[in-house]
């Protein structure tokens, strides 16, 4: 068996807080796809809080839930 990666919702570049689409004001569902996607390619196992450019700062939409190890739809990566 091999494993792919699909094309939904949840890495497209269009997606913000609570499972919105920026693109279509809709909000989706994990299997959800259109022909509009547009793949966010930057999300790897390593994605977490820490490595957020947002975390410990105002920009982070989730202060609160914010740690190592989490990941939330927010996540932009840091610049190095």
């Amino acid at each position: 068996m091999s494993l792919r990666t699909n094309n939904t919702c949840l890495n497209c570049e269009n997606l913000i807080n609570n499972l919105t689409c920026s693109k279509h004001q809709t909000e989706v569902d994990i299997l959800n796809v259109c022909d509009s996607h547009s793949y966010k390619d930057v999300f790897s196992k390593q994605s977490n809080c820490t490595n957020c450019s947002s975390f410990n700062l105002s920009s982070c939409s989730h202060p609160n839930s914010a740690s190592k190890g989490m990941l939330c739809f927010d996540w932009q990566p840091s610049i190095v």
